[in-house]
């Protein structure tokens, strides 16, 4: 009969690094402190011996599960896919496992997402709430569960948040319009019910007040984040008594939807209207004419928040001793979809 071979145990590690069960313990458990010299001595003998690091028996120990759970409100969009992307590549260097969690922009599901990761016992939970649940993940990080908030912050409450620069790059985009001579500049909104809704928003708002722009509210179209709703949001800008010759549109699946609309319309970009496009997928780039955009950090984004999280998490600490509120710029990717305005009207191209 064939023997079996013997399981080699954190003790022989110890053993063959001539340390303490318990120092080999924080050194393969990456806790604790130790020397330089002792982390070689006992990574060297747990090669040696092939031992392989329990990880029931280090959560069980820890009383954690390496996980975290990440909520997105559209896992299919480019904005949270790169944002997924930075999440799991930082949280696996740090031994970390990922629930991701696809809410369709529904306060309904995101609750039950809330207790349902709570239940399976994630160690911390990344997410961009809708405005009905501010106050409920508020609550919990309260509690001193680990929360780290992506392009949303609650004053008076020091949970960490991470966040794009919404505002000032709308902002920008209309400087940047205004500049190469556009005085009409719409805008396809997204939803009023998300902060990065009311910050775009906001910003284009700010852009007019810049450059002195009348600001007319007949230039204003809601998408809500929404394909069908963006190419109605769409037509009703180029259909509409005050035509603009400039178009910003808040988000890459609104911009499928508006540049959909337009086609149908026959309308030539840029000669017929200039086009600039939130977040920057690749097919931008490969789009005839390149379409101009604002990039966001979308692969930082994530990456800070998962070394966040899990900070929280390793520290031992509660959201009240790690204040951090970081605020990402955006990019101007100027490509062909601009160009200064015909004299003459957009009606008269339809």
């Amino acid at each position: 009969m064939k023997q079996r071979t013997k399981s080699i145990t954190l003790k022989d590690v110890a053993a063959a690094a001539n340390v303490s069960v318990g120092m080999a313990s924080r050194v393969l458990g990456s806790y604790g402190s130790y020397s330089e010299k002792t982390r070689k001595s006992v990574l060297k003998a747990a090669k040696q011996l092939n031992y392989r690091v329990n990880g029931i028996a280090r959560s069980l120990r820890l009383k954690r599960t390496q996980t975290i759970g990440v909520m997105v409100s559209e896992i299919a969009s480019y904005h949270w896919t790169v944002f997924v992307q930075g999440v799991e590549e930082a949280a696996h260097l740090a031994g970390y496992n990922v629930f991701i969690c696809n809410t369709a922009d529904s306060p309904a599901r995101e609750k039950e997402y809330l207790s349902e990761l709570r239940k399976r016992g994630v160690d911390g939970i990344i997410v961009s709430p809708l405005t009905e649940n501010i106050s409920l993940f508020s609550d919990v990080a309260e509690t001193g569960f680990p929360i780290v908030l992506i392009n949303c912050k609650i004053n008076n409450r020091n949970i960490p948040s991470i966040r794009s620069d919404d505002r000032q790059a709308a902002c920008d985009a209309v400087v940047y319009l205004n500049s190469i001579g556009h005085e009409r500049i719409g805008i396809v909104a997204g939803s009023q019910l998300i902060e990065t809704g009311q910050n775009r928003l906001g910003g284009y708002r700010q852009g007019h007040e810049l450059t002195n722009l009348y600001f007319n509210e007949e230039l204003i179209a809601y998408g809500n984040y929404d394909k069908q709703k963006a190419y109605d949001a769409t037509q009703k800008l180029i259909t509409g008594k005050v035509l603009p010759t400039a178009i910003i549109v808040c988000s890459e699946i609104m911009m499928g939807s508006a540049l959909q609309c337009l086609k149908h319309h026959n309308i030539n970009i840029p000669l017929d209207l200039s086009l600039i496009g939130f977040d920057d997928p690749d097919w931008v780039d490969f789009f005839q004419p390149g379409i101009t955009t604002l990039k966001e950090q979308r692969f930082l984004m994530g990456s800070l928040a998962s070394d966040t999280v899990i900070a929280i998490i390793e520290a031992n600490l509660d959201n009240e001793k790690i204040r951090k509120d970081i605020l990402l710029r955006t990019e101007l990717i100027i490509r062909d979809s601009c160009a200064a305005p015909k004299k003459e009207s957009l009606k008269q191209s339809l």
